[in-house]
């Protein structure tokens, strides 16, 4: 399981790293997808941590 959460994160940040740098957006750097993606990437195997934990215990 920490290996696929470190990397989904990985993979989420390059993503976003790619994505702020390809986008024009002004100001450039606002939309910070290399930081909101692996947060979001983390959270989902989390929950997906608690819910197969949950799922055992039943």
């Amino acid at each position: 399981m920490y290996i696929m959460a470190t990397i989904s994160t990985l993979t989420a940040w390059v993503v976003g790293l790619l994505l702020d740098a390809n986008l024009g957006f002004s100001p450039q750097g606002f939309l910070c997808f290399r930081l909101l993606l692996p947060i979001l990437a983390m959270g989902l195997c989390i929950l997906r941590s608690i819910k197969e934990n949950k799922d055992k215990r039943d």
